[in-house]
């Protein structure tokens, strides 16, 4: 890729298995993976791609640009559980409570459709990697 690193270049790379740079979900426990395009030009925004779960090769980046007044997003948000979260109670961490996010769980539920069901596997990745490709494509029409 010498002089064309592309987003979905980095993309791939994070995706290799081969290389080393993915590893398996089960060897391994990642929280997320992270692309960013970062423009020469200050004029244009910074673009961010992130997975929010474990296994890249698995998962779909999607885009994100950071500005004044975010609007939070509750699926990607793990559960508060305010004064009695396990962190906060004396003595502490005597119980792990569940902190999976809408996004974590859907992505487990489609981890086991790909080991367990080849067809709706497939067919689920295809569905996930072209929505990823939407998103690449209308960040790249932002960029340019």
């Amino acid at each position: 890729h010498i002089g064309d690193v592309s987003a979905q270049a980095m993309i791939d790379v994070l995706r290799d298995k081969d290389s080393g740079v993915c590893v398996d979900s089960e060897s391994f426990l990642t929280t997320a993976s992270i692309v960013s395009v970062l423009p020469q030009d200050s004029s244009f925004p910074c673009v961010h791609y992130f997975t929010g779960t474990p296994d890249p090769s698995r998962s779909v980046f999607k885009p994100f640009i950071f500005v004044d007044d975010v609007k939070l997003v509750p699926k990607v948000q793990s559960p508060s559980f305010g004064n009695d979260d396990p962190a906060k109670k004396i003595p502490r961490f005597q119980e792990k409570p569940d902190r999976r996010h809408e996004l974590y769980k859907a992505h487990e539920w489609a981890r086991s459709l790909l080991e367990n069901d080849q067809d709706k596997g497939q067919k689920l990745m295809r569905i996930m990697l072209d929505l990823e490709k939407q998103g690449l494509e209308a960040m790249e029409d932002i960029l340019t």
